[in-house]
Formats: structure tokens, sequence, C-alpha cells
């Protein structure tokens, strides 16, 4: 019955973004706030206090909802019907969509939040992406215990899944976020998608796939000199952008 109803949720997840903040079935909420009322006692609060009396089960509720992203793990799932909601285009949706909005999610080191605004752009070409779509995508990410680098890559990866950018929708995306949004911010290596190597680094696309392809392949880069073992690389390239790369 559990199964039936994460199912379901899921199915409507593209339609119904408060479904995030619904009630998660899996969890006990009584028994989450009995631990967090002993964490309290741990750190010597007196829980005798009016104010906190109701402290742990309003901290249940707010992990609960913090943390819903997780009820929402299939990816294969999420993408095949995060492109069933997308539209066909056709030859006049040829100009570029830029998506902001803001996000505010736990950080996965001392779960402890952090805000900030995120920028989404596509050129469609198979597919039409409801403006609506992207948010509630970056929802279900936002809303697990996150650093930046990996939400924008699990955002940006969803994305592609789903609505299938070519290497010209790329190319022309990352070109207007280096030009419109700067190129002089650090790149985590080791977790950046292509399009974010291409904004940042000036790659090209080739580049970028290398890159990423060896990193599945191999494993986490060490120092900027392992990426010369990426067959085919720009090293002159990679030299002059090195001080930009985070290992």
């Amino acid at each position: 019955m559990k199964n039936l109803v994460l199912h379901n949720e899921t199915e409507a997840l593209l339609e119904d973004r408060a479904l995030l903040i619904s009630p998660r079935p899996t969890v006990d909420r009584e028994k989450l706030a009995d631990h967090l009322r002993e964490v309290l006692q741990l750190l010597h609060v007196d829980m005798q206090d009016e104010n906190l009396l109701d402290t742990p089960r309003r901290w249940a509720e707010s992990l609960v909802t913090m943390t819903s992203g997780y009820d929402f793990t299939d990816v294969k799932k999420l993408t095949t019907l995060f492109r069933k909601a997308c539209s066909a285009a056709d030859q006049s949706c040829q100009n570029l969509i830029v998506i902001g909005g803001t996000y505010k999610t736990l950080c996965a080191h001392h779960i402890l939040p952090f805000f900030g605004h995120f920028i989404v752009g596509y050129i469609p070409e198979k597919a039409i992406i409801g403006a609506s779509k992207i948010p509630r995508i970056v929802e279900v990410h936002m809303r697990r215990l996150q650093n930046q680098e990996r939400l924008a890559h699990d955002v940006a990866d969803m994305i592609d899944r789903g609505a299938k950018a070519t290497d010209e929708e790329s190319e022309t995306m990352s070109v207007y976020l280096a030009q419109n949004f700067g190129t002089d911010s650090k790149i985590r290596m080791n977790t950046a998608p292509m399009v974010e190597l291409r904004a940042v680094l000036q790659l090209t696309i080739a580049d970028c796939k290398a890159i990423v392809a060896y990193r599945q392949a191999n494993g986490n880069f060490k120092e900027w000199s392992d990426l010369l073992k990426v067959p085919g690389i720009d090293a002159k390239k990679l030299e002059e952008k090195k001080d930009l790369m985070i290992f």
C-alpha cells in the first residue's frame, strides 16, 4: 500500500507542486520527535521551558518537509514523467528560454538551511518544457540534504535526461550563461555537468563530454593535472583555467 501511495504521488508530481509539502507516508513522526527530544536533552536544554514543550514535534515536521524529496528517488521514472510532461516543439520555438527562481534547502554537512537563486536555460528543439515544470524539478532536489554543486548537477542531469538537449542547444546555452552571468566563479570538477564546464571553462563541447565520460569511467579527479589524462583534451586551455577548478 505504501508503494501505491508513493507511485500515485510521483505520477502527480509534475501536476501538483503542493505534494512535496504534504505528509510523507513512510516517516514515523512520533518516533522522530522522540529522538529529537532526546537530542535536545543531550544538549542540556530545559525541556520544561514552556517555549520548548512543542519544539520536538515542530522540528520533526520541518525536517519531514525539508527532506520530502527523498520520496522521489526513482530518477528513471521521474525523467520519464518529466519527458511526458513536455510538449512537442515546432520550428517557431527556437528562442533561448531562461527560467529562474529561488531555492532553500538543508546543508548536507551541518543540517543547516541555506538558500539562493537558480537559473536554468534551454532552447526548445524536440520538446517544450512548461515554465512551471523546472521549478518543480528543482524543488524535488532541494528537499534533500544538499550542497550547491550537487543540487546544480542533479537538476541539470534530470532536465538533460528529460528534454534531451542537443550539442547545439548546450553550446548556445553555455555561451549565453557565460556572457550574462560571468565566468569567474569556481567550478567543482568532480560534480559539474557538461553545460557548467562549458560555461565556466570555455571548453569545446567535445572536451566537456570527454571530461564527463572520463570522470564516470575512472572516478574523481584529484588535481587539475589529472585532466590531462582525458583523451584529446585541450591542455593549454585547461591550464589557463586551472585557478577556477576545485577538486
